[in-house]
């Protein structure tokens, strides 16, 4: 079971309701006091962290898909929270966990891989109906567009979102797709990239052309750049060793100059409107240089190193602190300090990690006038994801503290 609240209207001062977050609180004692593993207060083991975060999955619901974990959404500035039942953060918790489970302890990655078999086994609700390798944001059969919105739910079938490339990414980095559907996939993202059926209008004038891929499979949809987003693709597209076409070569040099314009630092809400904040973009693009090696990103990598540090010094919250400091790790920096880790921390909804923003669908002069308005904003937060980042953070960090032994001929090591 999990222990988050059944209400869809919570408290404007915390993610959940007071029962809620002392049921956590005490979920959260109780795994401490059984892994004596724990490191200092506010600072629990490797283990403990895998089995608070197994408690959190939802095993059974009238709202949420079993496999899944619950996620919060808020309109602009109101204080009401409402769950939504996406498959985005399960798919990034399923992923996040894939990519540390090999350095976890026999007893966690037994718990990680039940989570992410579990995880998996929910896509089947947000999978395309068409029979297209696609997956939507939200469930897809039968269409539900902004759970617990009674208003836009009169509107499920009309105003549905098409599908779109980042969570097809997220879920097929945690699936085992066969060459031939991966190829699918990609050659249905290619499809859609810049250039193909229409051009973006709404980026700088010197981006225009580049052939990089669009967030959204839909027709009616128009092209849309996303920095996160092409970070996930291509993660995607090097992880199945797909063939690097026109496509990703653009998404690259997209990535590249927004890096040495410094827009990732200065106007990240324009060139990443879905996430939209500067440690989350610094979060995904040392993420995809852990698997992508290219030239004109590798150059960069002091760049991005300083920023990081930067931003860290002056980060101002729990998450960023979180965010920036895997990205310094996965840098090669040394290991800043973690923010202490509480209940409090993993319920609080605001900064979030993504964010649907509608101003990135309208035309240039709209998308820059409304883009930082509140009136066309979603906030989306998950209590789960927060917990394997802080997670993902402390398996990286004992692992940047062990030795290296190198092996040297008639030497043995040293």
């Amino acid at each position: 079971m999990y222990f988050y609240p059944g209400s869809s209207d919570l408290g404007s001062a915390s993610l959940a309701s007071v029962s809620a977050m002392r049921k956590l609180t005490v979920l959260l004692i109780m795994v401490l006091c059984s892994h004596p593993g724990a490191r200092g207060q506010g600072m629990p083991s490797v283990d403990s962290l895998v089995h608070l975060l197994e408690g959190m999955q939802v095993a059974r619901d009238d709202f949420y898909f079993a496999g899944t974990f619950p996620v919060y959404r808020r309109y602009g500035r109101s204080p009401r929270l409402k769950e939504d039942n996406d498959v985005f953060y399960t798919g990034l918790v399923a992923f996040t966990l894939q990519g540390i489970r090999s350095q976890l302890s026999r007893d966690s990655r037994a718990r990680a891989d039940t989570m992410i078999r579990r995880a998996v086994a929910s896509y089947t609700h947000f999978r395309n109906l068409s029979g297209n390798p696609t997956f939507n944001f939200w469930q897809s059969n039968p269409p539900l567009i902004f759970p617990n919105s009674w208003f836009l739910n009169q509107f499920n079938e009309v105003n549905q979102l098409p599908d779109d490339l980042d969570d097809t990414a997220i879920l097929w980095l945690t699936l085992h797709a066969s060459d031939s559907v991966a190829g699918r996939v990609k050659a249905l993202m290619e499809a859609h990239a810049n250039g193909g059926r229409s051009w973006i209008g709404n980026t700088y004038p010197y981006y225009r052309k580049l052939r990089a891929y669009s967030t959204w499979f839909g027709v009616k949809m128009p092209i849309d750049f996303d920095f996160c987003v092409l970070c996930n693709v291509l993660y995607f597209v090097k992880m199945y060793d797909l063939p690097f076409t026109v496509q990703d070569s653009a998404s690259v040099e997209y990535l590249r100059q927004v890096i040495v314009r410094r827009q990732y630092m200065d106007h990240a809400s324009y060139v990443s409107p879905h996430y939209g904040r500067p440690p989350v973009l610094l979060y995904h693009i040392t993420r995809l240089l852990t698997q992508l090696s290219v030239p004109a990103l590798d150059t960069l990598r002091p760049q991005l190193l300083a920023d990081a540090r930067a931003a860290y010094a002056g980060a101002g919250n729990w998450l960023d602190s979180v965010l920036l400091s895997t990205a310094i790790l996965r840098l090669g920096g040394s290991s800043p300090p973690l923010p202490a880790f509480s209940s409090e921390a993993l319920q609080e909804h605001m900064p979030t990690f993504f964010v649907a923003s509608f101003a990135s669908y309208l035309p240039q002069f709209f998308k820059k006038m409304l883009l930082h308005s509140q009136v066309i904003k979603y906030y989306f937060s998950c209590p789960a994801y927060r917990c394997a980042l802080y997670l993902e953070n402390r398996v990286l960090r004992e692992a940047a503290a062990k030795p290296i032994h190198l092996a040297v001929a008639g030497s043995g090591t040293f």
